[in-house]
């Protein structure tokens, strides 16, 4: 029960797919699996609170003896059991409006495609295409990744109920082909090969590290290194000035703090020295000045007032 999961815009899409379908009523259950919270907090306690009350509203509205539009699981799950939920689920739907790589795609569509042992089970011939559907929030890691998927805002409870309504008249081959994209993707990008790659980006962004040169700014607490191109040259101040000579039109770009300012001044005034450097370009009809700062115009107004 995550504050980032999404559960109760989900449940709001829910609501808005049977109010707006409601051929869809009688046909369509919303199995919501909530992991318990992690934390005990009144954030946590309110979504719970929330939670409950929005699945008792769609159930006492759309429900009826025998049919439950919505089942919400807030106990732990055995991860068999969530196995049996994923191979059965149609449609897997993930709302999060923050989270990580989250696995919950990857998981579903490997039990979708299932296996012999399964197959027989269940009663499927082996033989017969696999089909999967996922909607899922376009702010979750694997989004990318899962090109076939329906990536959606969940903050947009009309787009959310609208793919869900989209995921569920999606013809069967087509069905079949997103879960053949999904799965050779999922099949071939397990641990190893994301190690590799990792090691390959790796090795790709140092190939040139030993060719750099290094060299050492600052001093005391502000010193750092730098590693720079062998052949980074040094502007000679020769060379600019003779550039300046030769232009007729220049745009100088100026950093208040650190250039027009020390970093470490408490105040907010240039000093007597730079106001007379900057009066002398702004004198200079080739010129344009411009002070490039992250204060407000009140307070550069303040500190240049005099120029």
């Amino acid at each position: 029960m995550d504050i980032f999961k999404g559960i109760s815009l989900k449940l709001l899409a829910m609501e808005q797919l049977l109010t707006q379908h409601p051929d869809k009523r009688g046909k369509v259950v919303l199995v919501q699996i909530a992991n318990p919270a992690r934390g005990r907090g009144k954030d946590v306690q309110e979504v719970q609170s929330e939670t409950h009350a929005t699945v008792r509203r769609i159930n006492e509205t759309f429900g009826r003896p025998g049919y439950h539009p919505v089942v919400l699981i807030d106990t732990p799950l055995q991860f068999y059991e969530r196995i049996a939920y994923y191979v059965t689920a149609e449609c897997c739907l993930v709302t999060a409006v923050r989270d990580g790589m989250n696995l919950i795609p990857y998981e579903y569509i490997i039990c979708r495609q299932g296996n012999e042992k399964l197959d027989e089970t269940l009663g499927l011939n082996p033989s017969t295409p696999k089909k999967s559907m996922l909607v899922v929030s376009e702010f979750i890691g694997c989004s990318p990744s899962l090109s076939g998927a329906i990536r959606v805002n969940p903050w947009n409870i009309d787009a959310v109920a609208e793919a869900m309504e989209s995921a569920l008249i999606v013809p069967e081959p087509e069905k079949q082909m997103r879960h053949e994209k999904h799965y050779r993707y999922v099949s071939t990008h397990d641990v190893a090969y994301w190690a590799h790659s990792f090691l390959q980006d790796l090795e790709r962004a140092c190939r040139d590290h030993v060719r750099r040169r290094c060299w050492g700014i600052g001093f005391g607490l502000g010193f750092r290194v730098i590693a720079l191109d062998p052949n980074f040259r040094k502007l000679s101040v020769e060379h600019i000035v003779s550039a300046y000579k030769r232009t007729k039109n220049r745009a100088i770009l100026l950093d208040c703090d650190g250039t027009m300012m020390l970093q470490s001044s408490i105040s907010t005034i240039p000093n007597t020295e730079a106001i007379g450097i900057l009066n002398n370009l702004c004198g200079d009809p080739k010129n344009v000045v411009f002070i490039v700062s992250g204060k407000d115009k009140k307070t550069l107004t303040e500190g240049f007032f005099f120029l």
